[in-house]
C-alpha cells in the first residue's frame, strides 16, 4: 500500500532526484522552473491558512520502503472553490499504480470538502496518462485546448479605436462570464462553465508570482471580448482572450491592441495564445491562427472528473515513468 502526506522540507532533495530520472534534458528549463516552484508553494502553505486556496497543495507518494515514486500539485479553480485542477504530475518508472492512489486519495481528500468537480489539462500525445486518469481514475475526456507560438506579426493593424477596450474592473466579472457561458458549446456548460468570481481580480495581487493584465472591449454597453495578458518574467506574454462568436472579425484588433500593450513593458518578447476548442468561436480562432501562420505548440485534452459520477475503474500497467504540467482552464 502505498504511503501519502503533504510534502515537507525533507522531500525536496528526493523530489530534485526524482524529477532529474524522469525527465530528458530537453525540459532543463522546466525543471529549474519547477524546482523554484515547489519550495515557494511549501513556504507559502506555512503562512496562508488552506481556506485561502490561494496556492496549489503538494503531496508526495512513498512505496513500503519510502522511496519517494511520485508527487501531484492541485489548486482550487480562482474563485471557485468547488472546482480544482491538477496542476503537476510526476511519477517514477513502473509507479503507475502510486499514481493511481495518489490521484485517488486527492478526489476523496477535496472531494469530501465539498469539492464537486477535479479537472486536468493533458498533453494529447501523452496517451498513457490519459490512460492513466480516464481508465484508472474515472476522468473522462471533455474537450481541448492549444497553445500556440505568435511568430509572425504581419496581422497587426496600427490603426485602430483603442477607446473601446477599458482596463477591467470587478464590476465588469458578471458581464464577462455570461460573454464566456453564452459563447460555452452546451456539449460542455456543465463542466466548464465559470462563476463571476472566477473573473474578479485576486486579493493581494501585488503579492502574485505572475503579472497579469484585464482588458474589455465594450461598444455600446455590450462586452464583446474579454482580454487576459500574463507574464511570469516579463519576457515571455501568454494572451487569453473570450470573444463573441459572432466578432470573430475583431480577432486582428483584440490582438494587435495585446500586442501593443506588451511593447509598452517589453521591446524584446515573445508572445503565446490560447485557444479554447469549447468555445464558439475557437474553431475560427484557429483557422486564424493557422492563416497567419503561428505555431502549434502544444495541444491540450481537458479531462474532467465530476465527484458525484460513478465510474468504473480498471487496472492499468504502465512501464514507462510520466512528467507533465498543464495550463489552467
Amino acid at each position: 500500500m502505498a504511503k501519502i502526506k503533504k510534502i515537507s522540507f525533507h522531500d525536496l532533495i528526493n523530489i530534485r532526484k526524482l524529477i532529474s530520472v524522469v525527465c530528458s534534458d530537453n525540459i532543463l528549463n522546466y525543471r529549474r522552473m519547477f524546482f523554484f516552484s515547489v519550495p515557494v508553494t511549501y513556504f507559502q502553505n506555512l503562512f496562508y491558512s488552506v481556506h485561502l486556496r490561494r496556492f496549489p497543495e503538494t503531496y508526495v507518494v512513498s512505496d513500503n520502503s519510502n522511496n519517494l515514486k511520485g508527487l501531484v500539485s492541485v489548486k482550487a479553480q480562482h474563485g471557485n472553490p468547488f472546482k480544482w485542477q491538477i496542476k503537476r504530475l510526476f511519477l517514477d518508472k513502473n509507479s503507475q499504480d502510486e499514481g493511481k492512489q495518489l490521484i485517488q486519495y486527492i478526489i476523496a481528500k477535496f472531494g469530501a470538502r465539498g469539492v464537486d468537480t477535479f479537472y486536468v489539462s493533458v498533453s494529447d500525445n501523452q496517451q498513457d496518462l490519459i490512460d492513466l486518469f480516464i481508465k484508472g481514475c474515472g476522468f473522462r475526456f471533455c474537450s481541448s485546448e492549444s497553445l500556440w507560438g505568435v511568430s509572425n506579426i504581419n496581422f497587426l493593424i496600427s490603426d485602430f479605436d483603442e477607446s473601446k477596450f477599458k482596463p477591467f474592473k470587478n464590476s465588469d466579472a458578471q458581464k464577462c462570464a455570461d460573454l464566456y457561458n453564452e459563447n460555452l458549446n452546451s456539449l460542455y456548460k456543465y463542466s466548464l462553465s465559470k462563476e463571476k468570481d472566477e473573473f474578479n481580480d485576486r486579493l493581494f495581487q501585488g503579492f502574485n508570482s505572475e503579472s497579469d493584465f484585464k482588458y474589455i472591449l465594450e461598444d455600446k454597453g455590450t462586452i464583446k471580448s474579454f482580454i487576459e495578458i500574463k507574464t511570469l518574467d516579463n519576457k515571455n506574454y501568454f494572451i487569453d482572450c473570450v470573444v463573441a462568436s459572432y466578432c470573430t472579425d475583431l480577432y486582428p484588433v483584440i490582438l494587435s491592441f495585446a500586442v501593443k500593450k506588451i511593447i509598452k513593458r517589453n521591446k524584446n518578447f515573445n508572445v503565446y495564445i490560447k485557444n479554447r476548442k469549447y468555445l464558439l468561436a475557437g474553431e475560427n480562432l484557429e483557422n486564424f491562427f493557422r492563416d497567419n501562420r503561428f505555431e502549434l505548440l502544444q495541444n491540450n485534452a481537458i479531462l474532467v472528473r465530476d465527484f458525484f459520477k460513478s465510474v468504473k475503474e480498471e487496472n492499468i500497467n504502465f512501464n514507462s515513468g510520466v512528467v507533465f504540467s498543464g495550463f489552467e482552464v
